[in-house]
């Protein structure tokens, strides 16, 4: 098991970790949306799911570009009614969509994004909104949240010097990353590293994106392997769906149980797949 001392995170093995570092780094400092409107959303996520080391984290490189305490005072229930940038406006307004009614985005926030931002800087804060909402909620069903913590700066995460050239974009969700193809082939090299994991069974892992992509409405190709009764099947379903509508009803009951079938690598494992699925399956939900 890997841990990341400043968030509670904990991976499957060291070579997760450094594989989302690098995914999570090249989000951060590789695309075109500037860095308090990265803040601004990835904060206003933690409000949401109210994850404790979210809510009280700040990134440095937002914090230098002028996103103070003042401005984050302002996303809170009564964000559209402040006074904040009408890029920003429009950024949450897609949040709050993305987390709370994921689904066809309404014309009028449609409308606004296309008037602010680029297909480009869409599909960024798509993936964005993805890996902070599935990540902390992973970070909640892992009971890992810190119990008290005060605002604290952390340097934002680097651009990764590792190169991604060779790597294959083909796959169920390659037309969401069609715009940010770096980004979508780290994704990619993530998810391919999740099945090479071994402790939770290929089987268990593909009922879980099944489950979810009925849950979120998606569209999914649904085979004979995967939909087929399994064993511990009702488990897994019961946690995929808490984990997408109610994350603090996985409890450390829960993770007792699930750690008994498959270890505690196996809990990291399966906690992984539900952060990743559920973000892309609220990405393609919510894409136009």
């Amino acid at each position: 098991m890997s841990s990341n001392y400043k968030s509670g995170l904990a991976w499957p093995n060291e070579e997760i970790g450094l594989q989302f570092r690098d995914l999570y780094g090249a989000f951060w400092c590789g695309g075109s949306l500037a860095h308090e409107l990265k803040e601004a959303v990835r904060v206003r996520n933690a409000r949401i799911t109210d994850c404790g080391y979210g809510k009280n984290v700040r990134f440095s490189l937002a914090r230098e570009a002028g996103f103070d305490e003042s401005q984050v005072e302002l996303i809170d229930g009564n964000w559209e009614d402040s006074l904040l940038s009408e890029d920003l406006l429009a950024a949450l307004k897609f949040t709050d969509h993305f987390i709370l009614t994921p689904g066809p985005v309404p014309d009028e926030i449609r409308s606004s994004l296309l008037s602010t931002f680029t297909q480009k800087e869409i599909a960024e804060l798509s993936i964005g909104v993805a890996l902070f909402h599935g990540f902390s909620k992973m970070l909640i069903a892992l009971g890992r949240e810190p119990e008290e913590m005060d605002t604290t700066v952390v340097p934002t995460p680097q651009f990764p010097d590792s190169t991604v050239s060779n790597a294959d974009l083909s796959g169920t969700f390659s037309h969401l990353f069609t715009d940010i193809p770096d980004i979508g082939m780290r994704w990619r090299i993530l998810e391919d590293a999740l099945f090479s994991i071994g402790d939770v069974p290929d089987r268990a892992l593909s009922l879980v994106k099944h489950r979810m992509s009925e849950l979120l409405g998606v569209s999914y190709l649904a085979t004979e392997r995967e939909t087929r009764v399994m064993e511990n099947s009702e488990l897994l379903r019961s946690v995929t769906e808490s984990f997408v509508f109610d994350i603090r009803s996985i409890s450390s009951v829960t993770r007792r149980e699930i750690s008994e079938i498959y270890g505690s690598e196996g809990l990291l494992q399966l906690m992984f797949a539900m952060a990743l699925y559920d973000g892309v399956l609220r990405m393609e939900s919510t894409k136009f």
